[in-house]
């Protein structure tokens, strides 16, 4: 039997979140300001593409000590008071 329009059942996919995260990697002497913007469907999975970004980025480094100043996930609706009548479209 041939399935009509009505009997498809189309699967939405939820977009993925991301997240803003600022933070501050100290290698040795060295302290370096990092803003990232990372996907992720929790902290949890933000907090494991921060760990790759930091292996990626701090190859040679023993050791790295990060501190995080911020970790907000980004608002998919823009907030339209914040432009206050100063743009249009």
């Amino acid at each position: 039997m041939t399935k009509t329009w009505e009997d498809i059942t189309w699967e939405e996919n939820t977009p993925r979140k991301e997240w803003v995260v600022e933070y501050y990697a100290k290698v040795g002497d060295e302290t370096t300001h990092h803003l990232s913007v990372l996907p992720g469907d929790d902290m949890e999975a933000v907090q494991r593409h921060l760990m790759k970004e930091l292996r990626s980025a701090y190859r040679e480094a023993h050791e790295i000590e990060v501190t995080v100043l911020r970790m907000e996930e980004i608002e998919v609706e823009p907030n339209a008071a914040m432009f206050n009548e100063t743009y249009t479209p």
